[in-house]
């Protein structure tokens, strides 16, 4: 005997239907390719400041590591150094900024290794995305801290290449500035990386050029006001062109993300993530 379809029957195929394409939707936006994720083995690396100095004892080479805020497991350790924590505090007396050691903590370099994949967007190990300047606390048998990724290798992997266009009729040049950068936090951004605003997803546009200078503050030193630069620390800059559209108050960044002079972004790149200002606009047509 043939079933008869009524109308609850095909609300539920429909509805069916529409749940799968809505799923493999999402799968494209988080991939950026509908393809099946390639996976290869690469590494990420964590900074733990101003950690006890029998921190790095309880790390184990080939033990098991997650991310502290959840649990998620990141990797398997692979290398870890640990190093004297150095403070740089001005000097009223040189009038300089002075670096020196400590004395009680350490900064604990903590590698970790995992079958990682790419997107346009994100380098993920496992499920969890890495990017350099970004929040990543890390635990284990033994240990947990919060800390800083300050580094990506991909150990030869082939990355996804992005394709992304932005949207609007308005070219606009302009730059970004990221302030107060340590050097090793430098070679993570490169000239033909797309940055995008991470609240709106925005496609901000392409680096064309970056150029660097030393971050310096006013102190008072013996002589009145001085201004004095921080060792190993910089203002990055990032001459950027995207795409525009002109609304009642203003422009915006693939229709989405406003673009002011003085405004903070939230700016990431496939291997980077840091909070920036819009440091001018240079051209816009």
């Amino acid at each position: 005997m043939k079933r008869k379809f009524n109308v609850v029957d095909i609300v539920l195929i429909v509805l069916a239907v529409a749940a799968a394409a809505g799923v493999f939707a999402l799968r494209d936006r988080t991939t950026g390719t509908t393809a099946a994720r390639q996976t290869a083995p690469m590494r990420f690396t964590v900074e733990l400041t101003m950690a006890p100095a029998d921190m790095a004892n309880q790390m184990k080479i080939g033990a098991d590591a997650f991310r502290a805020t959840d649990g998620v497991y990141v990797g398997k350790i692979a290398e870890v150094r640990s190093v004297p924590h150095v403070k740089n505090e001005f000097s009223p007396v040189t009038g300089a900024f002075e670096r020196y050691d400590s004395g009680e903590t350490r900064d604990i370099y903590v590698t970790v290794e995992n079958d990682a994949y790419s997107t346009p967007r994100d380098i993920v190990f496992g499920s969890v995305p890495a990017k350099v300047g970004s929040e990543m606390g890390l635990k284990g048998q033994g240990f947990a801290r919060m800390g800083y990724v300050v580094g990506i290798d991909t150990m030869g992997a082939q990355i996804a290449e992005n394709s992304d266009v932005p949207s609007g009729d308005l070219e606009a040049t302009y730059v970004i500035t990221f302030t107060e950068m340590r050097g090793m936090l430098l070679d993570s951004v490169h000239a033909g990386d797309k940055f995008y605003e991470e609240i709106t997803g925005a496609l901000l546009g392409e680096v064309v050029e970056l150029w660097t200078e030393p971050y310096g503050e006013t102190k008072y030193g013996p002589n009145g006001a001085v201004y004095a630069e921080k060792p190993d620390t910089y203002n990055m800059y990032l001459r950027v062109k995207g795409r525009a559209v002109e609304k009642a108050d203003g422009y915006y960044l693939d229709g989405a993300t406003e673009l002011k002079v003085g405004a903070q972004v939230m700016a990431l790149s496939q291997y980077f993530s840091r909070a920036g200002v819009f440091y001018a606009i240079e051209e816009i047509k």
